[in-house]
């Protein structure tokens, strides 16, 4: 499949961001690729009404034209028979709302990839976890579209699950394409929960997992939670490297001690399989990923600290959040990637339970969680501790922090 880079203004970047967040579109893939269908359908001469009566679904089979594949003219009983249906649709009254199906998955597969994901008793023959590098880089930022914590679980499970059956750790390629299909498939299972318990955007379990039949999905679960390798060997870590929960080792994929531990939590969705759990995370989780930011993860820490320090001030809606804090990130960052770098970490800290996101219709305001309290004062201590030390924290300023 093509992969495409496009670069777009700050101010097209937030209105496209502005639709996602009132839930109507799911990704910026979504949008965009809904944008190409509608323009490739108004070249061959399609009207604006005619897209928005038959929608770009319909627009995108009729392409198919171009091809030879098979010939879209109407007869002249099929345009009469749209006439009439067209002036029915008009002038009649909606008797149902049709609704869209989700796509189920099979019983024997998700059998099959639970098993996979269960917990196991490590063994002699199981590979030692290694130790996080110790000098972590503080202006190593989570990639904004990293908006949920669930994903980096999965993976974690996944590599303790396989390493402990073949007695190795693996190389990122040999696994690559098989962890990405049991994360789809548990990712299309989730959203058949989230649709049968009709869970609002903010409460959905399936986000930030890839889905079945979906090859584009996969490739972003895999870039943004695991690593990305690229042609030439290169290979560019994911969240769960910079949470310090799995580090490269001569090209294998090593999860750390505290990357193992993270794994053998108890998790509701992959041990119990609750359907009705609220979070995907349960409290231990939580609470053991809260500890690791604090002790291992200063970027995170230092940019988490930034966004529930301006909370607690009165900085409540995403403008007033976004006015505050934009300018303590890195000076090079454009709007857009402030934007998306902000709203990730809203993100995160609502899966922590650091944060609370209540909406009034489709304003959205923030407040603050239980626990911010403890956190802060942590993480205020650890970043003292670092500038004593000559390192940057949040208040300080180097080459990859806020400007002056």
């Amino acid at each position: 499949m093509p992969l495409l880079a496009i670069n777009l203004s700050d101010k097209l970047f937030v209105a496209i961001k502005d639709l996602l967040e009132k839930g109507q579109y799911q990704t910026y893939e979504s949008f965009l690729e809904i944008a190409a269908f509608n323009q490739l359908a108004l070249e061959r001469g399609a009207t604006p009404a005619e897209i928005i009566e038959r929608g770009h679904r319909g627009i995108r089979d009729n392409a198919e034209s171009t091809n030879g594949v098979h010939d879209q003219r109407p007869t002249s009983e099929e345009t009469a028979a749209k006439a009439t249906a067209t002036t029915q649709k008009r002038t009649g009254k909606p008797v149902a709302r049709a609704t869209t199906e989700p796509r189920t998955v099979a019983a024997q597969d998700i059998e099959a990839v639970f098993m996979r994901l269960a917990k196991t008793v490590r063994g002699e023959g199981s590979p030692a976890p290694c130790k996080v590098a110790a000098d972590r880089d503080i202006g190593d930022h989570v990639f904004g579209q990293v908006n949920r914590l669930f994903p980096i679980k999965l993976a974690c499970r996944w590599l303790a699950t396989f390493s402990a059956a073949e007695g190795k750790w693996p190389k990122l390629g040999a696994i690559s394409d098989r962890m990405a299909d049991d994360a789809a498939t548990v990712g299309s299972l989730l959203e058949q929960w989230d649709n049968e318990a009709s869970r609002k955007r903010d409460e959905q379990l399936s986000t930030g997992l890839p889905r079945r039949g979906n090859s584009s999905s996969r490739d972003r679960f895999l870039s943004q939670f695991v690593a990305r390798s690229t042609r030439g060997g290169e290979i560019y870590p994911g969240a769960i490297c910079q949470y310090g929960l799995a580090k490269f080792v001569d090209s294998a994929i090593v999860l750390t001690e505290q990357g193992l531990a993270f794994a053998q939590t108890e998790s509701p969705v992959l041990d119990t399989k609750d359907k009705k759990t609220p979070t995907a995370l349960s409290a231990d989780e939580t609470d053991f990923l809260v500890r690791q930011v604090l002790s291992g993860v200063p970027s995170e820490r230092n940019d988490m600290q930034i966004i529930l320090a301006a909370v607690q001030e009165g900085k409540t809606t995403p403008s007033d959040l976004t006015t505050t804090v934009q300018s303590k990130f890195p000076r090079e960052w454009t709007q857009g990637m402030a934007l998306t770098h902000i709203s990730g970490l809203v993100a995160r800290l609502a899966e922590l339970r650091l944060l609370r996101r209540q909406w009034q219709g489709r304003h959205v305001t923030y407040e603050l969680g239980d626990k911010v309290d403890e956190f802060l004062k942590v993480s205020r201590t650890k970043s003292a501790m670092n500038d004593d030390n000559g390192h940057l924290g949040n208040e300080r300023v180097g080459n990859r922090q806020r400007p002056e």
